[in-house]
């Protein structure tokens, strides 16, 4: 009875009320015994105590023991499959993450880059502004010498 409350709430992605794991094995017949196997694999995925890892080998020694039926062979194959794309998805979204990880620092970088250069280039317009006020000053005092000049 515990054994299918705790495969009704696993096969719904839940954890199960009893740690399958602390209990004894019971003495079961290979079929039974198998659902058990595959009902503590799965709790342990579930609450993320096994690896992906871990599991796989543990659904290959199902999938290949003889003793096990056919109908659960062929669900530990499917699970096998399952988790191998699993782990195949996790090592692309682990690398895909250190790829951004490095695009966010390059960013960074050109970001720092970027404001230092408009810094660089509001002073060259601060400066270009002062030069032309004193430019401009400067044609201002010749002019007015130049008329000064004129009337003398």
């Amino acid at each position: 009875m515990k054994l299918t409350a705790a495969e009704e709430k696993l096969s719904h992605g839940k954890v199960s009320d009893e740690n399958l794991k602390k209990e004894k094995a019971p003495i079961l017949p290979p079929s039974v015994a198998t659902r058990y196997r595959l009902a503590v694999i799965m709790d342990g995925l579930i609450r993320g105590e096994n690896s992906l890892g871990t599991v796989q080998a543990e659904l290959k020694r199902i999938r290949d023991d003889a003793l096990t039926t056919h109908d659960l062979k062929v669900e530990a194959g499917y699970l096998l499959t399952l988790v191998e794309k699993m782990e195949a998805l996790q090592k692309t979204a682990n690398a895909q993450s250190a790829k951004n990880k490095e695009c966010a620092k390059e960013g960074d970088e050109l970001k720092k880059a970027y404001d230092q250069l408009k810094k660089e280039n509001d002073d060259i317009k601060k400066e270009a502004e002062l030069l032309s006020y004193k430019l401009k000053k400067l044609e201002q005092i010749h002019i007015e010498t130049e008329k000064r000049r004129g009337t003398q």
